[in-house]
């Protein structure tokens, strides 16, 4: 048998008693129920609307922008719809949308303005509930606080014939749901992708303080780009307070998506939404929600006690990680679920990662040098480990390990393939590559390969790099046993070198430079997304401008008291022709600005009436008074750029994205006609979230100025903007720079040379915002500043080739005579034959002023180079080479001094105080490494030499 719902126009089929509530919605089907039912478990699947409103939707609550054309019907009667009025306000209803337990959606257009938005409008039953009329007008004010890409934007909010009324902005696409019941499931990185731009307008939901409790696939919105936005906030609550408004004994939210603590009406939080989010994704995975059953009632009951249906049996290709992802954030127990969406996010990320591109080679060789130091530093601690504990002397010591070399060769190289097979095929990532944001899969975005597709990658790289070196090594020693490792060395370098060019050959842009051993292993490399959440400047707090701006209200100001809807609150600027009021709407109790002009001033182009990007103040509304020709816009949170950048400007981990986001808004302004007439840093904001925003309700107008192309108008404010970031208070005049002094990374030095105008060899100065733009978005996926993995991988290496002359130093001075070697004695007599005094103390200085003049000619050394880092001063050029030799010099000389006092000491016959100068110059030694990492792009001999660390 088969009954309708007339909530969302679904047939259940049912072969038992009739159900008592649809299970896609949880509407009430009627007064015939089972015989036996538990009133207390129908009371807990009531839904929130507690009445029956018969239009669809197709996840059981509101649809708000259009999805899709539907020619629904109007009419009065039982299981049909309230007619749509003709008009709401200065709206005209073009046609019905979607209804929810709230109220009914409608696509309208502005009468006086033209454009086309989204208007709610509670529904008539409702108005006689001053709960539900209050969360109403709550869904409006909590949802008008988000002003972000991947949230549905209100414009306002007011009532009609005592009936209240959302304005939002009306999305052109459709719902997730509808798209999957269009296309089917979606495959794994669409879904995936999706979901993620789900996550990131919740994120920010969360971080202003407001949950949603209602996430489902009909309440996600797909735009024109394909990207899905956040919408229908009617049931969020906010996290510092609930309002009162929940219904005791009433379940709120929709039943299938709804978290097992909603069901049980406890206390909600940020985890709800994460279950909410799992169930979306599984929905976008296999098209099925994760539980079903003939009625709400029963759903319900599943939620609370049964775990989902597993996804691979709908669809056996998906990656078990990512079906063990989904599963957890659907887990019951919420202190065993992601316990943020930003947690679940990086769960999800290697399903969607990039192939890699020429660029990344780096990311992949810094890997590869992370991993390496590691596994030599655990060697080289077993190695002193078993030196220290030996019975014998260091010569038996030494014997020993060369007879069990073999032996110890094969037990390191399994342990080397056993950490790869293991953190790679269960993790999907070594540390190395943990740290640059690699990951290995089966093919890119699947997951983990598992542990025989790891252990064949990393078989199949020992084979070609290392093995042929490694019998060579073997065969050598049982020939020649004291001289092997003089033949050793240069063939080892060779046959690795040889290996590593094998490996190579294979790379290509088009197979996403996949090594030999990765078409064996059938296996990828990808690479992660960066974070979702923009980086809060360090050491700077936002000022909120528009409450600083209730403070200036003025004379002038005190006689206007409202614009349209909009009181007047204070002055943002009233000088001259340039008058900008702070407004407040009432009914959403949201900030605005109101531009106020002479009578008769054009109002804004159609183009930015309607413009909907988040880096440009949204207009809300407009027209004329007796004061003039105004306009309003939402007012900007946050701060200028110059009260953020401060006296010292912002490191380029923190400029890069500011420069990108106003660069990329400029050319979508040049491109559309949006562009201010005239442009000025005071005119660029930050936001909270450090998004930028150009803020044009500044902007001056200009008369008798002859015009200015726009390109060159925007490429002109970014060199100003690119000054005042990077060097703060420091910027002297408004004109354009000369140079930019800053510590930059060398590629971001480059660019800001061709930015203003003084490009270097073989680059061009940028004549267009097109290329600059490119460029910064390339720059994204490059190292911002040197931090501890990367400052630890140059390190590493770094220690094991200069230890050699560390150990000679130490030995040299060693205080008890006994341990130092007859060779090493020996090696005392070599400054004789350059006419120098036959002591050790001239041989321990000596080994540094050599390091010292290597690191002077190749300006710190060549790992630097290598590991991706460069040596700068304080203007961000190059670092002179007499500046890179006095920092190794200040570096090696406190060290070089004790020991050489040490060694005069012991010669003169005061053990206890060689003893002493001997255990401090370690010590001294040891703090090195300890203050390089705590300090890893300026250590103190940094400071001291005037200068940085930063990335090539």
């Amino acid at each position: 048998m088969q009954v309708w719902c007339p909530q969302c126009r679904r047939v259940l089929d049912f072969s038992g008693d009739r159900p008592l509530f649809c299970a896609y919605c949880g509407q009430p089907l009627g007064s015939v129920g089972s015989e036996g039912s538990d009133p207390k478990l129908l009371a807990t699947a009531e839904y929130e609307s507690g009445s029956a409103s018969p239009l669809p939707d197709s996840g059981g609550g509101e649809t708000v922008p259009g999805s899709g054309d539907r020619n629904l019907p109007r009419g009065r009667g039982r299981g049909l719809p309230e007619p749509a009025p003709e008009r709401v306000a200065g709206y005209s209803i073009i046609r019905l949308l979607g209804r929810g337990g709230m109220g009914s959606v409608y696509e309208a257009e502005d009468d006086e303005f033209g454009r086309r938005v989204a208007l709610k409008l509670i529904a008539a039953d409702h108005v006689s509930s001053a709960e539900a009329v209050e969360r109403f007008r709550q869904e409006g004010r909590l949802a008008s606080t988000l002003s972000h890409p991947r949230c549905v934007f209100v414009l306002a909010a007011d009532e009609f014939n005592g009936r209240p009324y959302i304005v939002m902005e009306l999305m052109p696409g459709e719902t997730l749901q509808a798209l999957v019941e269009e296309r089917g499931p979606l495959p794994l990185a669409e879904a995936v992708g999706k979901i993620l731009d789900v996550i990131e307008g919740l994120t920010e939901a969360h971080i202003q303080g407001v949950i949603h409790r209602d996430v489902k696939p009909s309440n996600c919105f797909v735009g024109e780009d394909g990207r899905v936005k956040v919408g229908d906030f009617g049931l969020s609550k906010s996290l510092d307070s609930d309002a009162g408004l929940t219904r005791t004994g009433s379940f709120v939210g929709t039943p299938l998506y709804a978290s097992p603590e909603q069901i049980k009406r406890d206390v909600v939080d940020a985890r709800t939404d994460v279950y909410s989010v799992a169930a979306t994704l599984y929905f976008l995975l296999t098209g099925k929600p994760p539980f079903q059953a003939d009625d709400a009632a029963a759903a319900l009951a599943k939620i609370v006690s049964e775990p989902p249906t597993p996804m691979r049996q709908f669809r056996p290709e998906l990656p078990p990680a990512l079906e063990a992802a989904v599963f957890r954030g659907l887990d019951r127990d919420r202190d065993r679920r992601w316990q943020s969406l930003e947690r679940f996010r990086e769960a999800l990320l290697p399903f969607v990662a990039a192939g890699l591109r020429l660029s990344d080679m780096a990311l992949r060789t810094t890997a590869y040098v992370a991993d390496a130091s590691l596994l030599l530093t655990i060697e080289w601690i077993l190695f002193t480990t078993v030196i220290a504990t030996s019975q014998g002397g260091p010569r038996e010591t030494f014997w020993w390990l060369g007879r069990h070399a073999p032996i110890l060769l094969v037990t390191q190289r399994l342990f080397l393939l056993v950490y790869f097979t293991v953190t790679e095929g269960i993790w999907g990532a070594s540390l190395g590559k943990r740290f640059t944001r690699l990951r290995v899969s089966a093919v890119v975005g699947s997951g983990p390969p598992g542990l025989w597709r790891a252990g064949l990658r990393a078989l199949a790289f020992y084979v070609v790099t290392t093995l042929p070196a490694d019998l060579l090594s073997i065969s050598l020693f049982g020939l020649l046993p004291g001289r092997s490792a003089v033949v050793y060395e240069p063939l080892s370098v060779a046959l690795r070198a040889l290996g590593l060019l094998a490996m190579a050959s294979t790379m290509r842009a088009g197979n996403g430079f996949r090594g030999l051993h990765e078409w064996w292993s059938k296996t990828s490399v990808g690479r992660l997304a960066g974070s979702s959440r923009r980086r809060v400047p360090r050491g700077r707090k936002l000022p909120n401008r528009p409450d600083l701006a209730r403070e200036m209200a003025t004379g002038q100001v005190g006689v206007l008291k409202a614009f349209g809807t909009f009181r007047v609150r204070g002055a943002v600027r009233w000088d001259g022709d340039q008058r900008v009021l702070l407004g407040e709407d009432s009914a959403l109790e949201r900030p605005v600005w109101i531009v106020l002009r002479s009578k008769g001033s054009p109002a804004p182009s159609q183009t930015r009436r309607d413009l909907g990007r988040p880096s440009r103040p949204r207009w809300l509304s407009g027209g004329e008074q007796a004061e003039g020709r105004w306009d309003a816009y939402a007012a900007p949170s946050g701060c200028p750029l110059a009260d953020l950048a401060g006296p010292t400007g912002l490191p380029w981990a923190d400029a890069r994205p500011i420069l990108h986001d106003l660069a990329d808004e400029l050319a979508k302004a040049c491109a559309d006609g949006t562009l201010p007439d005239a442009l000025s840093t005071e005119q660029v904001w930050i936001q909270p979230n450090g998004t930028v925003q150009l803020v044009d309700p500044l902007a001056r107008l200009l008369a008798n100025l002859p015009p200015i192309p726009a390109q060159e108008r925007a490429l002109a404010l970014l060199r100003i903007i690119a000054a005042l970031t990077l060097e703060g208070g420091r910027r002297r005049g408004s004109g354009p720079p000369k140079s930019i002094r800053a510590v930059v990374p060398e590629h971001a030095s480059r660019m800001l040379d061709r930015l203003i105008g003084r490009p270097r060899a073989a680059d061009e100065a940028y004549n267009s915002l097109g290329p600059l733009v490119a460029d910064l978005e390339a720059d994204r996926e490059k190292p911002t500043e040197i931090g501890f993995a990367r400052r630890a991988v140059h390190l590493a290496p770094a220690s094991v080739m200069i230890l050699p002359v560390l150990g000679v130093m130490s030995l040299l001075a060693y205080p008890g005579e006994s341990a130092r070697p007859q060779a090493l004695v020996g090696l005392t007599s070599l400054p004789s034959h350059f006419g120098l005094p036959s002591h050790p103390a001239t041989l321990l200085l000596a080994l540094p002023l050599l390091v010292i003049l290597w690191s002077t000619l190749t300006r710190g050394g060549l790992l630097y180079g290598i590991t991706g880092m460069a040596l700068v001063r304080a203007d961000g050029r190059p670092a002179e080479r007499w500046r890179c030799g006095w920092r190794a010099l200040i570096v090696w000389t406190p060290f070089a001094a004790l020991l050489t006092a040490a060694c005069w000491t012991r010669m003169g016959s005061h053990p206890s105080a060689s003893w002493s100068l001997w255990i401090l110059a370690l010590t001294l030694l040891a703090t090195y490494p300890v203050l390089a990492l705590a300090f890893p792009s300026r250590s103190i001999h940094d400071r001291l030499a005037g200068t940085w660390l930063v990335p090539k």
